[in-house]
């Protein structure tokens, strides 16, 4: 190894713990933020639920279908990577919290930017009800085909500003179907959001549950920054389960994955990867 090279080495590993040092610091800045210690208990909990979905699903049969072969290899794959993951040397995979944790923080220092303008900024949902997926069809989605329809409808809106945030999907056990839904950062813009509302409401969208009121988009002002900001790239995939409160009205809550779901999601995380679960929109691409 040359001189040049080891110093160049030398320089990265300083400027790397440099960052990971300065996102220590902001972390224990927001209340509440997971620690370390936390994200590495829910990285042994995903080593665990991985190998639990693996042997429900081999169940002793030594000859399995050409795509179960495929589905357990990828699981394989992902608890490889989630059991190598360590401080010192950093799986990359967007389905380690250790690794998703780091995304996040990230996040959040490149926005920082907008913490004294939050009152230009909303934070918006969107839920495709019409994008749903049926529980077996998750591993094969084209989610970048999703992905640049959602692009669409944000540029056909009109917004000047950037808009950032991301994707994920959710579980809802009532209609055993996956929804794709995004947490975006969006300017205060009234004609755009406007726009936005109308195309996310069209029937197609709101008339995909029979018996069930739909709504699409829930647009809150941007308050506690640190909070909200780093919600819109949490990457918890969850699943939810609707009830009836005392008065009758449908309501849902969010609950764990069960280990076969669970071990999904975190294939296709792992396959997306963080530029896909980010959404961008109106931000300049720097030159090469």
């Amino acid at each position: 190894m040359s001189g040049i090279t080891k110093k160049v080495r030398g320089l990265n590993q300083y400027l790397a713990e440099e960052e990971e040092n300065k996102l220590e610091k902001l972390a224990e800045s927001i209340p509440g933020f997971e620690t370390r210690e936390k994200a590495e208990k829910e990285q042994q909990y995903r080593i665990k639920a991985i190998t639990k979905a693996v042997l429900q699903m081999v169940d002793g049969n030594r000859k399995l279908p050409p795509e179960v072969k495929e589905t357990l290899k990828a699981l394989r794959k992902v608890r490889r990577k989630l059991k190598s993951c360590t401080a010192d040397s950093l799986c990359g995979s967007a389905a380690c919290p250790q690794c998703f944790r780091l995304h996040r923080l990230r996040k959040l220092a490149e926005l920082e930017g907008l913490r004294k303008k939050k009152q230009t900024y909303r934070v918006v949902t969107l839920i495709y009800y019409d994008a749903m997926l049926e529980q077996d069809e998750l591993l094969a989605w084209n989610y970048s085909r999703f992905k640049e329809r959602v692009r669409k409808m944000i540029r056909r809106a009109g917004f000047v500003g950037k808009i950032v945030g991301g994707f994920e999907l959710d579980f809802h056990v009532d209609t055993q179907r996956w929804m794709p839904h995004l947490h975006l950062l969006v300017p205060n813009e009234k004609p755009p959001l406007k726009a936005l509302r109308r195309a996310i409401t069209r029937d197609k969208n709101m008339r995909t549950r029979p018996g069930i009121v739909s709504r699409p988009v829930l647009v809150q002002e941007l308050e506690n920054f640190d909070k909200q900001v780093t919600y819109c790239f949490k990457g918890m995939w969850q699943e939810l389960r609707s009830y009836k409160d005392v008065e009758g009205d449908r309501r849902t809550r969010k609950h764990r994955l069960s280990p076969v779901l669970l071990a999904q999601a975190l294939c296709k995380q792992d396959e997306i990867g963080f530029t896909g679960l980010t959404f961008t929109a109106g931000v300049r691409k720097r030159r090469k």
